[in-house]
This record gives structure tokens, C-alpha cells and sequence, in this order.
């Protein structure tokens, strides 16, 4: 293990002369943001030590100095958990008060209430989704296998809950000290109203202090308690969920119980032991259940295992029925101790395989349990065995954080002051990521993330090792499941960066059309976050992003040919055209639209008819804004191979060696001219120096120069007249700013860069995070953009639509919380074309790189 980064996150207004002693806790979403509660002392008020509010603050793993605030309470925060889609969170706090925030508008700074219940005061002992039904496993031993479909398998999981027509429907499910499920049902999507019911767990209200849920496999919730005396059994129950008329009901009946092993005490602790958490494996793994027992100075942890159990039949039954009686029945696996109160157990969310071999399979997936000394164990989720302990005195230098960290006057001094040592640090909470290759943790005030798997100089421990084999079939699951890549990127070490991005994108070439074309856009992210964890201003990385606006305005501009007569042997429009510009050597661009069907390039909204030549013109023109994108892409990738004598280092070095993406281009300048003689409005706009010049077929021409070299596998810097073009183009055609085509200074993932362990604070960005809003920007070294041949701006600039919006735009934006590329906040319903809209739909939920949206307002920034 080690520690990547830790960030004090007592609020900076906290100047407490006592320590806070309730419980913090934490969720992580999907999409890799983390949640967490902290107590901080209310503004203004001087007075009042002890006038305090709790606050619910969410950091993206990514840049967790920058926290957003979602709520703030006047009691503490129990439990949160974050929805399966990662855009609302479920809040408890200590009065017993359940809330629903959701983002507004998919704006990680902006939430709003969607719902509350009243839980009467009771202590919520545990919070959870109900489950979708939908549920992808992962297999190790599926990494030879080529196909994704049947690399990645559903499992066989029904819905908790599901309306008419088996839709799975989204719920919570709580369960609270007094033995009380409550449950909650959103039966419309983006509604606050809220269907809720409530059922007692036993006969009677009985008082419980701990419990767990998991899903079965067949839709029911499989609930877990204890009283916490060691003596008694541990109780199990269903519960299922039914709606009938319009009102939730919840049925709950017994299951299996058991009593634990429950040993001798070690000597030297007189304490009475105590059952101090339940927890299942995984909250879908209802046949395996961690129970812990001891002290504040002691901890045993009992694995149990559910089994079927068949009874055989008496005789006189045995011509009755054939099937002999099966029974369900716990049974001990294991135990493991330690000299230290347990605090929490952080579970894997990865979906395993059941059935995959361990000995023939070298995929450590675990379980970590953390301890009051400070110590973290890793163990096997299968065998039980501790693959590795560590302690946080080893991971971090303690005493240096607190130096370059802490105000003077604040906490650790007053607890060294006092008479009594302070406590070795620890983690009170603690939870794994969804592939389980980093750890978040949080202690007394610090957040701390840890890296799990092929970590730089492990002290005198075996270090977790990961193969790249898994490492790349984790990063396809990802990809295939739509989950967010930032956690895969904790088992990549700098030199495996290379061998990674090959055997994607090897893998990727192998599946079929349809699949790649469901699924580039999200390979091309992968690959971007890949090649950014070498190094600030990686002009791969810079590339990729290119190449997924490419892509992106490449989809939509085909989408819009349509056959003129459908016959299902005939290829579509957009396939025959493909064809033709990947075998066609054709360099003059009025002569290839010679041979194509213009019919087939034009959809119905685009032909005009009596009286609706604006409708037509509006269709056209709504495009183009990204047809004025290709076109500066183009310029940008031409007018750059004259600045660099190293090849490989100019934006888009990597793209002119791809014959595909050029083949891609001149399919685009085809449908260019063929749109611009019905509708000139929607032609894309050059500044000339020369008047005769008519820029589309020069571009086609050296475009198809540049193909036909990357085809035949040449280098196009050997062909002289071809370099002397590209050398005179900005003395023939003015060029447009580089960012428009590569973004911004590219700034995400930038910490995989870095010498670990990083140190961060709130509000503070990162020494080696170069800011790209300076206007000093334009001369860092590390992003080699021509600015000398281009209209350097500092303009804004709109990343979806493809706009310019000025120095200072007057609208509210919305800027990504990852790479910081802008876009206007306007809804897309505001747009007139059908078209438009869907492409701006496109990008309501996250930024073409993946990362979520905040809103900003630079209305009054210089």
C-alpha cells in the first residue's frame, strides 16, 4: 500500500479548543466523488464555542482541494450513500431525518432537496439503494476472451422492487435501532415524491445496534441484526417489497439464524466483549457475512458462509414427494484477530465471478479492515488470508503533514501540550473504489487516499502486485459499464502506460463494427487519462482529446445521410462513402462529389419547399458551428507540421499518421461541399489572404496527400512540396487558435505525475498544476501550441457548441471540474433544430472528457 495524497479537511474558520468525537462518515459514487460529512463552528458567531453545524461537502478524486458544498445540518450526519448513478445522495442525520439532495442540472456545485422522511428520531443503523436488477460480473479468467459480450456476462439478479412491466424502480431501504425497515420508492424519475412504508423486522420492536442488508438473488433483501451481546444469536431476515393500489407494503419474515464462535478472551483483557459491526461481503453477496466481536483494545472477525441444507425425509414421506427438504443454514469459515478495536470494514464493489478459480487466477480482490492502532489489513475476499498489514505511522510521515500542514495553535499541539500522548492516527472510516485499486479513507480531520495494488517501494512488506493483464481487462470493464476510469489508474505504473494503450486498443480493433462505434468515444477517454498520467501537457493525451470531438461531430454529420429507397443488401450512404475514401486516391474534391449521390446526402428537413427555405437554411446552419470546428481542425493540423523539427511533439503528430481519422476528414469535406450548394450559410468561414483561393479543395488535396503517405505507411516530412505547403498555409489563410481543436491546457489526472505522497489543503490549487486561466498561460513550455501563427485569444470558449464567447461572457457557464473546458449553462430545449439539441443533450450529464460540469460565473473577471 501507500499513500498517494491526504488534505486536512477541517474547515479553515475552525479554531476549536476541543475535539469533535462523533461520527464522520464517508461514500464515494462512480464517478469517483467523494461525500463526507465534518463539523464546523457557524459563522459569525464568536461567542458560542459550542454553536456548531455539520456539513455535507463532495470532492472529485481528481481535485479534492476544490470542495463543494451540498447541505449543511445542526446535528451530525450518520450515513450517506450515494445513488448506483452517482447524481444523488441519501443523507441521515442524528435527529432521525432522512433527505434526498439530487444535483441540479447535473452541476456538481448546485443540489437541490428532491425529498425527506421523518424517521421519528430513531438511529439509522443502516442505508442503502434498493437494487436495479442490472448487474455486470467481473471474471479474471475472462481476460483471453475477445468478444466484450462475452467477456462481461449480466448476472442473473432480479430488481428489489419493479412496476408494471418488470421496471426496476428507485428506492432506499432503512434500517433503524429499534428493529424498525423503513422504505422509500421513487416511482417517477426527476419527481420529489416519495411512496414510503414502514414494517417491523421481529414480532416486536426489539432494540438493535448493529445490522446489514443485502440483495438476494431473486428480489428480496436478506436483513442482518444483533443486540450486540456477544451470548446471543445473530437474527436474519427477509423482506420484500410489494405495491398494490398505490401503496407500499413491506413484508418481512424470519430466516436462518446463528450464534457466534465467540472464543476465549486473550489475557490481559478484563473487558466484557461486545459485537461491534455486521457486514455482508457485498451488499450483492447475501451468502457471505463478516461478523466482529471485542473491545476497544481487541477484535475477532468470524467469517460465515450461507448454505443450502437438505434434510432427508422419513420414509413415509419419500413416495409422496421426490424432492427432498431444503433448508438454508450458516455455517464458520474463518476467524482472524486483532490486539486493536476494529473500526470499519471497507467491502469490494466489484461484481466477481463466483465460480473463477483462485489458484489458477492470480486477481487479489479484498476486503480492508482498519483499527483504532492505526494498523490496515488487506484480506482475501475468497481464502480469508491477510495478503498484507500495514500501519498509517509507515504510510504517511505524520509529523512533517502536521508541520507543513496545520495553523499553529490547532489540534495536535494542544493534545502534545496536554499530558496525555496523542493517539496514533487512524481511520475512522474507510471505503474502496469500484475496482478496488485505491482506498479512501478518512481520520481525525484528514481525508487520505491510498493506492492498493503496484506501489512504489512497499517497506520490507510483499507488495500487492497487479498484472498489466487485469489492469487492462479492469479498464475494459470500466469502459464497458460506463464507469469512471480515475480508479484503474492507481494500479498503472508510468512504464506500463504504453504496453497498456496497445493491447486496448488491439483488443478494441477485434469487436464488431457496432460495438466500436457504441464505445470509441469512451476508449479515446480512457486513452486520453492514459497518456495524461505521463506528464503535464502530454500532447498524446491532447491528441485524443481532438480526436473525441473528432469523433463526436463525425457521428452526428453522417447520422444525417439517409438512403433514398431502403433495401437491406444496399449500404447506407454513410458506408459507401466510407468505402470510397478509403480507396479512392482522388485529390480533386469537385471530382469525387461527382461520383456520390447527392440525393442521399441531404434528410427531408434539409430540402426546401414552397415557403420553407428558412427551415432548410435553419437545419443547415444550426451545423455549423461544428462544421467551422472541422474545418480550423484541419488548418490546425496541417499548419502545425512546419513548427517542430521533432516530429512527434506538435498538436497532432500522432493524428497525421492516422490513415483512419484522415480518411474520416475527407469524408467530412465531401459532405461539406455538397451541403455548402444547397445552403452556403452552412459553409465553414476562412480569412484569406489570397483571393482566388478557394480553401475546401486546396485542403481536401493536401488532406489526401497526407492519407495516401499514412496509407502506404510513408513519412509525409519526405515529401518536400507537401512540407512547403504546409510551411506557406499561414501566409495564405489565417489561423484560428489551437485550443479551439486540443482544449485547454490539459489538467486532469495530473497527480499520477507526481512523487507520492502529495499533500494538499482546501481553496489551494497545486504547485504543479499550472493555471490555465492566467493570462501568463500562453507561454508555459510544457503545451507546444504555435501562438506566434494563430489569433491568440483570450476569448472564451463554448467546448460543445463550438462557439466563441468572448473575454467576458455576460451568461452563466458551466466549466468541468476535471480538464476546465467551458460551456454556456443554457438548456438545450432553448435551441430551435431537432439536431442541435441532440447533440447538446449529449453533454448535459458530463464534458466531452468525462468529468462532471460546475457552474461559474466570470462575468467580473480580468
Amino acid at each position: 500500500m501507500e499513500l498517494v495524497y491526504s488534505i486536512d479537511f477541517n474547515s479553515p474558520s475552525s479554531k476549536n479548543e476541543f475535539l469533535f468525537d462523533e461520527k464522520i462518515c464517508c461514500s464515494l459514487s462512480c464517478r469517483n466523488i467523494v461525500s463526507f460529512s465534518r463539523g464546523r463552528k457557524v459563522d459569525g458567531n464568536d461567542k458560542d464555542k459550542l454553536d456548531i453545524c455539520y456539513e455535507v461537502c463532495v470532492v472529485d478524486l481528481d481535485k479534492p482541494w476544490q470542495e463543494y458544498e451540498v447541505t449543511t445540518y445542526t446535528s451530525p450526519v450518520t450515513c450517506m450513500r450515494w445513488d448506483p448513478a452517482g447524481s444523488t445522495l441519501l443523507v441521515v442525520n442524528a435527529e432521525g431525518h432522512l433527505t434526498l439532495w439530487r444535483m441540479k442540472n447535473y452541476l456538481l456545485n448546485m443540489w437541490e432537496e428532491v425529498g425527506s422522511v421523518d424517521l421519528e428520531k430513531e438511529d439509522v443503523l443502516v442505508l442503502a439503494w434498493l437494487h436495479s436488477g442490472s448487474q455486470i460480473v467481473f471474471n479474471p479468467e475472462a481476460s483471453s476472451i475477445v468478444n466484450y459480450n462475452e467477456k462481461f456476462t449480466r448476472a442473473k439478479m432480479s430488481p428489489s422492487f419493479t412496476q408494471f412491466g418488470k421496471k426496476p424502480v428507485d428506492g432506499w431501504i432503512a434500517v433503524t435501532s429499534i428493529g424498525m425497515v423503513h422504505v422509500g420508492l421513487l416511482l417517477e424519475q426527476g419527481s420529489s415524491s416519495m411512496l414510503t412504508a414502514k414494517a417491523c423486522l421481529g414480532q416486536t420492536n426489539t432494540h438493535i445496534t448493529q445490522a446489514d442488508v443485502a440483495f438476494t438473488s431473486d428480489g428480496q433483501l436478506l436483513v442482518v441484526t444483533s443486540d450486540g451481546n456477544v451470548a446471543s444469536s445473530i437474527h436474519c431476515y427477509l423482506v420484500r417489497i410489494s405495491l398494490k393500489n398505490h401503496i407500499c407494503s413491506v413484508q418481512c419474515s424470519p430466516s436462518a439464524s446463528f450464534f457466534l464462535k465467540h472464543q476465549s478472551m486473550p489475557e490481559g483483557i478484563s473487558q466484557e466483549p461486545r459485537l461491534t459491526r455486521l457486514s455482508f461481503l457485498s451488499r450483492e453477496n447475501s451468502e457471505v457475512l463478516l461478523a466482529c466481536w471485542g473491545t476497544p483494545s481487541f477484535s475477532c472477525i468470524e467469517a460465515w458462509h450461507l448454505l443450502d441444507q437438505t434434510i432427508p425425509l422419513n420414509r413415509m414421506f419419500q413416495n409422496v414427494t421426490e424432492v427432498a427438504f431444503k433448508t438454508k443454514r450458516w455455517m464458520h469459515k474463518s476467524s482472524f484477530t486483532q490486539r486493536s478495536g476494529l473500526t470499519d470494514i471497507a467491502r469490494p464493489k466489484l461484481p466477481i465471478s463466483r465460480t473463477f478459480n483462485m489458484e489458477s487466477t492470480i486477481f487479489r480482490s479484498y476486503f480492508a479492515c482498519t483499527y483504532r492502532d492505526g494498523t490496515i489489513k488487506i484480506v482475501h475476499r475468497q481464502t480469508y488470508q491477510v495478503l498484507y498489514t500495514a500501519s498509517m505511522d509507515q504510510l504517511i510521515n505524520f509529523k512533517s503533514l502536521n508541520e507543513s500542514c496545520e495553523p499553529p495553535g490547532e489540534k495536535r499541539m494542544r493534545l502534545s501540550s496536554s499530558s496525555c500522548p496523542p493517539p496514533p492516527p487512524h481511520l475512522v472510516s474507510a471505503v474502496q473504489t469500484t475496482t478496488g485499486c485505491g482506498l479512501v479513507g478518512l481520520g481525525e480531520g484528514r481525508l487520505y487516499l491510498f493506492r492498493v495494488f503496484n506501489c512504489s517501494g512497499a517497506s520490507g512488506e510483499t507488495a500487492l502486485q497487479m498484472l498489466p493483464l487485469f489492469v487492462v481487462l479492469l479498464l475494459e470493464y470500466t469502459m464497458f459499464c460506463g464507469l469512471d476510469v480515475w480508479d484503474v489508474l492507481l494500479a498503472v505504473r508510468q512504464g506500463m502506460v504504453e504496453g497498456i494503450v496497445d493491447k486496448l486498443s488491439s483488443n478494441f480493433a477485434k469487436q464488431s463494427g457496432a460495438f466500436q462505434e457504441l464505445l470509441h468515444q469512451r476508449l479515446l477517454r480512457h486513452k486520453m487519462a492514459l497518456y495524461s498520467c505521463l506528464g503535464p501537457g502530454n500532447q498524446r493525451a491532447a491528441d485524443c482529446r481532438a480526436n473525441i470531438t473528432l469523433h463526436a461531430i463525425t457521428t452526428v454529420l453522417k447520422g444525417c445521410l439517409r438512403p433514398k429507397a431502403i433495401s437491406a443488401q444496399d449500404k447506407s450512404p454513410s458506408e459507401k462513402l466510407s468505402n470510397l475514401c478509403l480507396i479512392s486516391p482522388e485529390m480533386d474534391l469537385d471530382q469525387i462529389t461527382k461520383v456520390i449521390d447527392a440525393e442521399e446526402f441531404v434528410l427531408e428537413s434539409f430540402k426546401e419547399s414552397s415557403g420553407a427555405k428558412s427551415q432548410a437554411d435553419l437545419s443547415l446552419q444550426s451545423l455549423q458551428p461544428t462544421i467551422q470546428w472541422i474545418a480550423d481542425f484541419i488548418l490546425h493540423l496541417l499548419a502545425a507540421v512546419s513548427m517542430y523539427p521533432h516530429y512527434m511533439s506538435f498538436p497532432g503528430a500522432t493524428l497525421l499518421k492516422d490513415p483512419q481519422i484522415l480518411s474520416t476528414l475527407r469524408e467530412l469535406l465531401i459532405i461539406i461541399r455538397v451541403w455548402g450548394r444547397l445552403s452556403p450559410a452552412c459553409l465553414p468561414v476562412f480569412m484569406t489572404t489570397v483571393t482566388t483561393l478557394d480553401p475546401l479543395p486546396y485542403l481536401f488535396r493536401l488532406v489526401t496527400t497526407a492519407w495516401a503517405a499514412a496509407r502506404d505507411g510513408m513519412n509525409v516530412e519526405n515529401d518536400q512540396v507537401f512540407m512547403d505547403e504546409c510551411c506557406s498555409l499561414h501566409s495564405k489563410v489565417l489561423i484560428p487558435n489551437y485550443k479551439k481543436s486540443f482544449g485547454e491546457e490539459m489538467n486532469c489526472y495530473l497527480a499520477f505525475s507526481q512523487p507520492f505522497p502529495i499533500n494538499y489543503q482546501f481553496g489551494v490549487e497545486p504547485h504543479f498544476l499550472l493555471s490555465g486561466s492566467s493570462s501568463s498561460s500562453h507561454h508555459h513550455h510544457h503545451r507546444p501550441f504555435p501562438q506566434d501563427l494563430c489569433l491568440d485569444a483570450d476569448q472564451k470558449y463554448d467546448c460543445v457548441r463550438q462557439i466563441q464567447l468572448g473575454v467576458r461572457p455576460r451568461e452563466p457557464l458551466r466549466e468541468c471540474v476535471r480538464c476546465r473546458a467551458l460551456s454556456l449553462l443554457r438548456k438545450p430545449s432553448a435551441t430551435k433544430s431537432p439536431l442541435l439539441r441532440a447533440w447538446e443533450l449529449r453533454f448535459v450529464k458530463s464534458c466531452l472528457c468525462g468529468g462532471h460540469w460546475k457552474q461559474v460565473i466570470i462575468s467580473n473577471s480580468h
